[in-house]
């Protein structure tokens, strides 16, 4: 489904990612997992064309996508759910949700997908008509997805999700992830908290200072001494 070919992005002259090359297969969940500032949100800001590539091939769904803009990738079914979540505060629940699905054309299936997403997300029914920013990082969070999901993606792209949330929450997105990919979502995860990553991919590449240094079954990752060491405190 996803091709990233020799992929190089900089900042300045500092160089992020260097020769980035990995792949998606249709339903899988794939984690991307490794250190602050090893270039995982970059990896996922290039794929959503916020960040443009000095060179290197993306190929989604088997056309070349490098060149298409940010709404023309969504629009592909290429969506990025954005770190730090950044959903709209001040606008209500069901405002943020609308906004997911601003491009699509199908307006009579809105309100039914409105409602699955308030059928995967109860707590989101109930604050319907809450002002987002009112609410927990972890309701937060929820959102965020349930906007993603509006748009309809074929691949969503989540930077790092669990970032400042509870183990318990932690534990559910972990459970939304694997139950989104059960019903023929494909998945690319970037995640510093590998011990969650690793436990819903199904595989899972290693990002360091801006290079994949290993690849692998997710399970099987988790049980090297190198990524216990380094990434699961063992």
């Amino acid at each position: 489904m996803l091709e990233v070919a020799d992929l190089n992005v900089s900042y300045g002259k500092h160089k992020v990612l260097r020769a980035v090359s990995f792949g998606l297969q249709r339903g899988e969940v794939v984690a991307l997992i490794g250190p602050n500032a090893a270039g995982k949100s970059t990896t996922l800001r290039t794929l959503a064309a916020l960040k443009k590539a000095n060179s290197g091939r993306i190929t989604f769904e088997g056309g070349d996508v490098a060149s298409k803009s940010t709404a023309d990738r969504v629009r592909c079914g290429l969506v990025l759910v954005p770190e730090g979540r950044q959903i709209f505060p001040r606008s209500s629940v069901h405002e943020n949700l609308l906004m997911g699905a601003y491009h699509r054309p199908d307006r009579d299936q809105v309100d039914g997908d409105m409602e699955r997403i308030f059928s995967m997300f109860p707590r989101l029914r109930e604050r319907r008509t809450q002002r987002a920013g009112s609410m927990s990082g972890g309701e937060q969070q929820m959102l965020a997805i349930g906007r993603g999901l509006m748009s309809r993606p074929k691949l969503m792209l989540l930077d790092e999700p669990t970032l400042g949330l509870a183990p318990i929450i932690i534990e559910e997105l972990g459970q939304i992830i694997r139950k989104l990919a059960s019903e023929g979502l494909t998945i690319l995860l970037a995640e510093q908290n590998a011990a969650m990553a690793l436990g819903c991919a199904d595989r899972a590449y290693v990002l360091q200072s801006g290079s994949i240094v290993t690849s692998g079954q997710a399970k099987q990752l988790s049980e090297t001494s190198e990524v216990k060491q380094m990434y699961l405190g063992a």
